[in-house]
């Protein structure tokens, strides 16, 4: 499934992450089948322009698959800071 809704994952772990820190998700699992399907985003999202640039190149290269504030998270799961990636994994164009 993530194959077919690739572009909305991004959002979707911060919708799911935030629902989850909000209180208001007793189902994850649903929460993120649901809204990768309908692309459903987050509530907020203050990014700036540099790292929203990162974001998509890295998401592209598979270094990163979502974004929670100032989290980022790899292919396998593992929350690192975005800042942390962006020096770890400079962007090339």
């Amino acid at each position: 499934m993530i194959k077919k809704y690739w572009e909305n994952v991004q959002g979707v772990i911060a919708r799911v992450k935030e629902a989850l820190q909000q209180g208001w998700c007793c189902n994850p699992t649903g929460l993120f089948i649901n809204s990768c399907k309908k692309g459903i985003k987050p509530q907020k999202s203050q990014v700036s322009n540099d790292v929203s640039e990162w974001f998509n190149w890295a998401r592209k290269q598979r270094i990163v698959i979502g974004m929670n504030g100032e989290v980022g998270y790899t292919p396998e799961g593992e929350p690192v800071s975005i800042r942390e990636m962006m020096e770890l994994h400079p962007m090339r164009t």
